[in-house]
This record gives C-alpha cells, structure tokens and sequence, in this order.
C-alpha cells in the first residue's frame, strides 16, 4: 500500500460508488478498482460489499478508520515541511455551515487570496455536529461553528456572537393579529418571549443546527405548541418563504439584513435580545506543529469580525 492506496478507499467509502469515487479521484473507474482488489489481495479480506449500494465490510471499517488517520498525519507533515522551507502552497479545507459561509467567507477568501495566492482552498458546508466531526477525522483542517472552548483535542478560539432573529411580513401579522399586530412585535422585543405569537406558522431549520435547536428552545420555553410549516436545511430558502408571507424564520441578523436591504417596508425583523445569541469559533486540532497557514486564516477572519467585516 501507498499514499494512493489511503486516498482511493476514502473516496470510494465516502462516495459509496466506483463511479463518483473515481470521477472525484480523476482516475477511470477501472483504475480505482483494480487498485482497491490490489489492496484487498495484499490485505487478505474484502474491504467491500460489491452491491448497489456499496457497504463497507467490518475490515473496510478498520481501514477507514487507519486511512483517515493516515491521510491526517500525511497532511500534518507536509504543512509542517512547507512551514520549515517557507513554502506557502498547499490545500487549506476548511468547514463551514452554507449561510455562515455565505456570510464570512466572499471577503476573508478573497483577502487570503491576495496575501497567499499559493494556497487553495476548499470549502465544506455541513451542520454543526457534521463540522466538528469532519475536523476531528482529518477531512478538514479548520471549522468554523459552535464548538465548547474546553473541547479535547481541540484548539478553539471565540470568533463572534451571532443574534439571532425572527423575520415575519407585516402582510402574515395582520392577517393573524389584525390592529393588534404591533402589540404583539412590542411585547415579543420587549421580553424576548415567543409566547404572544400564538398560532405563529414557524419556518424551521433542521435539528443538529445551532439556530435550529435555539429556536425550538425559545417556542418550548414560550410555551407554544408547534407543529413547523416549513422544515429546511437551508436560511436563505426560509427567508424567501417569509417574505411570501408563509411563515416566521429564525435566521442571523446578518443574513436577514443582507436579504432584505432596503427593502423591510412589509417585513418585521423582531431582535429577540441576549436569549437568541450563538457563539461562533473556530478551531482546528491540536498539534505539537500547527500549519502557519490555518492560524493565519483564523486571524483573518478573527479581524474582519472585529472590524465589523462579517456584518
């Protein structure tokens, strides 16, 4: 085996098909898997269950598990050598939930670009729980998402506070409330509770996402029994629903001022106050030699938060 060996079964166990893995790997799919059978032969075991849909045997299992680690301490080595001859090139993977990487990453990735033209970058949007996975494993070097500071094996840094608000049009208020509409955006900023939107449709996103969970958090804790009109993974699809009057949406601040610009005539964006703020970090793992280039990164996105840059 070799370091192709390690790089073709990740793919092919992450991919779960000869052809994705191989079109992922630029390779022809009977290149990988003739190589994969090689290492089955060298190893003694199938590695494989050759069906549709492929399933990794309980030896392809240890395997994956050697592999990551392999490929993890592989690139740790050579960002360390890069690091000792000042070589700023190489491959930066850095994870990332798609609304927060909507919002941070345009300018801090075009800012890194210009001070390390070397360095390519990829991107991997996930939830949270996924993020903090995907960086333990070694799929990616960095992550930015809620990660507890005190978390082994991890190196986390507080990055920003994210508030969180809730988005509704004015049309959908008035269409449940009547004239008693502003009443109830006043006494739901004012205390912070849920609890006057009574038969409120609420656009949600999924569990395991920070957002997600806080706002089933702030309708349980207002004592509203709801059943989600809308379920989505994605902010942004959320926010469209709002502004076509079908519900209420919890987003970042951010996203819902840059969606709505200029135009929140018809939308009410209610601040819900210090109960409705996340804690962004980012981390990476810890390590008797850290890559130059992830700290570097970090600082960056660690100024432009400070400088208002993420806004």
């Amino acid at each position: 085996m070799n370091f192709s060996s390690m790089e073709y079964f990740i793919a092919l166990a992450e991919e779960r098909s000869f052809t994705r893995a191989a079109q992922r790997l630029m390779v022809t799919q009977q290149t990988l898997s003739a190589h994969i059978a090689s290492v089955e032969r060298e190893l003694g075991v199938r590695l494989v269950n050759r069906k549709v849909p492929l399933t990794l045997t309980y030896a392809g299992e240890v395997l994956l598990g050697y592999a990551r680690r392999f490929e993890t301490d592989r690139r740790a080595m050579e960002q360390e050598f890069a690091d000792i001859s000042g070589d700023e090139r190489g491959l930066l993977a850095v994870g990332i939930a798609s609304t927060r990487g909507r919002l941070l990453l345009p300018r801090a990735l075009a800012e890194f670009h210009e001070l390390k033209p070397g360095v390519r970058v990829m991107v991997e949007e996930d939830e949270n729980e996924n993020l903090v996975e995907a960086l333990r494993e070694g799929r990616v070097d960095m992550t930015v998402a809620t990660i507890p500071t005190n978390t082994a094996g991890l190196e986390v840094r507080l990055l920003r506070t994210e508030q969180i608000v809730l988005v509704a049009s004015w049309n959908l208020l008035r269409r449940l409330y009547g004239e008693n509409a502003q009443n109830v955006v006043n006494e739901v900023v004012r205390t912070g509770s849920l609890a006057a939107l009574e038969g409120c449709p609420f656009l949600l996103l999924g569990r395991h996402d920070e957002p997600g969970d806080l706002s089933r958090l702030l309708i349980e804790r207002a004592g509203l029994d709801v059943e989600p009109a809308v379920v989505s993974t994605n902010s942004e699809t959320l926010m469209e629903l709002a502004l076509r009057d079908m519900g209420a949406t919890f987003v970042p601040a951010d996203l819902a001022h840059a969606m709505l610009g200029e135009s929140t005539s018809n939308m009410c964006v209610m601040v819900l106050g210090p109960t409705a703020r996340i804690d962004i970090h980012v981390a990476w793992r810890s390590s008797t030699h850290v890559w130059s280039v992830i700290e570097d990164f970090a600082d960056l996105l660690a100024r432009q938060a400070g400088a208002g840059g993420m806004q």
